[in-house]
C-alpha cells in the first residue's frame, strides 16, 4: 500500500509599487492590485476577481492557484 503525504505550500505576499504579488517559491501567482478603493486580482494576465479588501483579494488569489495545481 501507498502512502499519501500532505505537503506543506508556502505563500509569499510581496509589496509592489501597484500592490502585492503572491509567489508560491519562485513562481508569482497571482497580483493583486488596488484600484479606486477596490483590489483587483490578476492570474496569469487575467483580471479574476474584484473585491473590496485585501483579505477577500488574498482569498481569491489562493482559490485561483488551488484550481491551476
Amino acid at each position: 500500500m501507498g502512502c499519501l503525504r500532505k505537503k506543506d505550500t508556502e505563500i509569499e505576499i510581496v509589496d509592489t509599487a501597484s500592490g502585492a504579488e503572491v509567489k508560491v517559491g519562485k513562481k508569482i501567482v497571482a497580483e493583486i492590485k488596488e484600484e479606486f478603493g477596490t483590489f483587483v486580482v490578476v492570474v496569469s494576465g487575467k483580471e479574476v476577481a474584484v473585491v473590496r479588501t485585501f483579505e477577500d483579494a488574498l482569498e481569491e488569489a489562493i482559490k485561483a492557484y488551488n484550481l491551476t495545481v
